[in-house]
């Protein structure tokens, strides 16, 4: 299994709902391939983290890579490995949009857009708020976090009737 980590920053200011749609084909598509991950939008960063097959990973985030709504992309993890993947419960979440508490719980602390900025490149800092905001949804979700037995690759259920009128299926 790989797990990479980068970071980068938005091309342009995303709505909620923008951000919603791209978690919600991301997670389809990541379903698909059997990807998992998380991703973290702050203040017009990106953090993102995502586990799966090399064979598959590594031509999907060459895909991202190359996406024009963001730039300046930092890998900071690109690692394989033998354990089962830690982010593995949604094929992609990105975490309520529209709950400030959240990024607070998440962020402990980093409260400036500019600590944010400088505090990612450190691929340690990027990978404990990743995991903290994945344990975080997973709270807010019912989901116990600790259990690794769990079907993989779910779509956050959060999405469809906030951001999509609950006409979209998952």
């Amino acid at each position: 299994m790989l797990t990479i980590v980068y970071r980068s920053e938005a091309s342009h200011a995303m709505a909620s709902a923008e951000l919603a749609e791209l978690c919600l084909v991301s997670a389809r598509n990541n379903r698909a391939l059997g990807i998992t991950g998380f991703l973290l939008h702050q203040d017009g960063l990106f953090l993102q983290v995502l586990e799966g097959e090399r064979r598959v990973l590594e031509p999907l985030f060459e895909r991202i890579r190359r996406d024009d709504r963001h730039r300046n992309v930092e890998v900071l993890l690109h690692e394989d490995s033998t354990t089962k993947p830690n982010f593995a419960f949604w094929s992609m979440n990105l975490g309520p949009l529209d709950d400030e508490e959240f990024h607070t719980r998440v962020l402990r602390g980093v409260t400036t857009k500019e600590e944010f900025a400088a505090k990612t490149h450190d691929p340690d800092f990027a990978l404990d708020i990743l995991m903290r905001a994945y344990m975080e949804a997973c709270v807010m979700s019912d989901v116990d976090p600790a259990t690794h037995d769990l079907t993989c690759g779910a779509i956050p259920a959060w999405i469809l009737p906030t951001y999509m009128g609950g006409m979209v299926e998952a």
